[in-house]
């Protein structure tokens, strides 16, 4: 899934580096668009990255759409992730970088009679 952006990624990163840059990223967010949530969102997901606790409640009743737009979608050059995405009105997560997938290519599916 991922394995164009795992070969980018120099093993000697230093945290420290990240850590400040995340610092200055976040006094420069305007708070009024909730972007600081979901920025210190994002980072709290990544604090407990490859140990999230299984604990997702399965719903009583699920019902799929009819019909979903999908996408066909890339990822910034750096990382060169391609996935398809369900578009769903809000930026959906490169799930190997955790940077913003784009849209390429959008098209209508419908739920297949059973």
């Amino acid at each position: 899934m991922c394995q164009k952006s795992s070969n980018n990624i120099p093993a000697d990163l230093e945290l420290e580096p990240l850590i400040e840059a995340l610092r200055r990223r976040y006094a420069e967010l305007d708070d009024t668009a909730c972007q600081r949530r979901v920025f210190l969102n994002r980072l709290r997901n990544l604090a407990r990255f490859a140990a999230e606790p299984v604990d997702y409640q399965r719903p009583a009743e699920a019902a799929l759409p009819k019909e979903l737009e999908i996408a066909f979608a890339v990822c910034h050059p750096e990382c060169g992730n391609q996935a398809l995405i369900v578009v769903d009105g809000g930026p959906e997560g490169c799930d190997c970088c955790g940077g913003t997938m784009y849209p390429v290519e959008v098209a209508s599916y419908r739920l297949k009679k059973s």
